[in-house]
């Protein structure tokens, strides 16, 4: 870490201040991220019916009363056929349930990627860091998975989760820097 020193060779009190903030932030930035670890693993954790959605949307469509035919779409992933006309609680559940991973992972990859961040590492090296930690996490995510009552791991998801954690780095990068030009 570098800092700038005054004449004399000493970090100045506003410049160990500055540092000291920084490395706050970044502990704050772990934290969240551990918090959001624990929540991860806690879903992991729990069984398909405690996280089955299909049973809410048959009550809601039942209120709603949508009278439309549905189109024919067939998704395939991780060896299942998704049918939107012949199952389509199951394929809005599966939908639900893949943009559920990349919001998650996009998170995580943030709070990874942020707090590096404040303690001013390289930029690619933060990127690496925080999609490495998203594949070790996601992979135990799955690990988990396959002791959960009806859950089943896939290495599939953990795609799906690395995807989700670029995309949440890219967004996060592209607003930081849109709110940056505004300031200047």
């Amino acid at each position: 870490m570098k800092t700038l020193l005054n004449a004399e060779g000493r970090e100045t009190r506003k410049q160990k201040y500055q540092r000291k903030n920084r490395s706050y932030k970044m502990l704050f930035w772990l934290m969240l991220a551990g918090v959001w670890i624990a929540i991860i693993w806690l879903m992991s954790s729990q069984s398909y019916q405690q996280q089955n959605i299909q049973p809410w949307l048959q009550r809601l469509t039942k209120q709603v009363h949508i009278g439309v035919t549905l189109p024919d779409v067939h998704l395939f992933y991780n060896g299942h056929e998704y049918s939107l006309r012949e199952r389509p609680y199951a394929f809005v559940e599966f939908l639900f349930r893949k943009t559920a991973h990349l919001l998650i992972y996009a998170v995580l990859a943030v709070l990874i990627y942020g707090s590096l961040r404040y303690k001013r590492v390289r930029v690619i090296t933060c990127i690496t860091v925080a999609l490495m930690f998203v594949a070790v996490i996601a992979s135990i995510d799955e690990y988990i998975q396959q002791f959960s009552p009806n859950r089943t791991s896939s290495i599939w998801d953990v795609g799906v989760d690395l995807i989700g954690g670029s995309c949440g780095i890219s967004v996060y990068t592209g607003i930081r820097a849109l709110l940056g030009r505004r300031h200047h």
